[in-house]
């Protein structure tokens, strides 16, 4: 086995750890696939890395427009509603709850969009 791919090998692993962890983070959301995770696994050519990469830009943007959709949400709290704050079901705090998701979506995205980087330059590195 060759430095390259070890250092291919550790690099996938870690992207594998960081997946595990991001999902953990992320709350409620599925595990990650067992087809994913033999994706990951298996990431050997350029394109099975490019496919990876696809993969995470399209979850960064789906956690963006969630993102997206509980800052609107709490817009809507925040304008269209007459929520007594002193409310003991906790209506005043509607918004607050919708930005803090918001918030981890970002934060998700991010996560997302590193994987997605680090692919394609295991993708540059890799044979075709």
């Amino acid at each position: 086995m060759n430095v390259n791919s070890k250092s291919s090998r550790r690099i996938a692993s870690a992207l594998l750890l960081g997946l595990m962890l991001a999902g953990c983070a992320s709350g409620p959301s599925a595990p990650p696939s067992p087809e994913l995770s033999q994706r990951i696994e298996s990431a050997r050519t350029r394109g099975d890395h490019e496919a990876l990469a696809t993969y995470y830009d399209q979850q960064a943007s789906a956690a963006r427009a969630t993102a997206s959709d509980h800052r609107k949400l709490a817009k809507t709290y925040q304008q269209g509603m007459a929520v007594d704050p002193k409310d003991p079901r906790g209506g005043g705090t509607l918004p607050s709850h919708c930005n803090v998701i918001a918030r981890n979506q970002d934060g998700i995205s991010a996560e997302y969009e590193g994987l997605a980087a680090a692919h394609r330059q295991l993708a540059k590195q890799a044979q075709p």
